[in-house]
């Protein structure tokens, strides 16, 4: 919900550098790795669009890279709520 996602944004904005570094590095291996996979992907990006799966990607597509607030906010999401 919007209350927790402020709680969390909050918290986020106080962070330290120093914890701060340990999120920005997830997010940088993040990102290496979608480069990876987006470099060897051979399919297509977007299947072909027919009445049943419109606007669906492909499911073996990299998936694209959380950046470090995302991911932070996922692993403190639960204990938030």
């Amino acid at each position: 919900t919007t209350v927790v996602a402020k709680l969390v944004s909050k918290e986020w904005k106080g962070l330290s550098d120093k914890k701060r570094v340990v999120w920005d590095e997830k997010a940088r291996l993040d990102k290496e790795r979608y480069e990876t996979e987006k470099a060897t992907y051979t399919g297509p990006w977007k299947l072909p669009i027919t009445i049943k799966n419109r606007n669906q990607k492909d499911p073996t597509a990299p998936m694209r890279p959380m950046s470090a607030f995302l991911s932070y906010s996922n692993s403190k999401r639960c204990g938030v709520r």
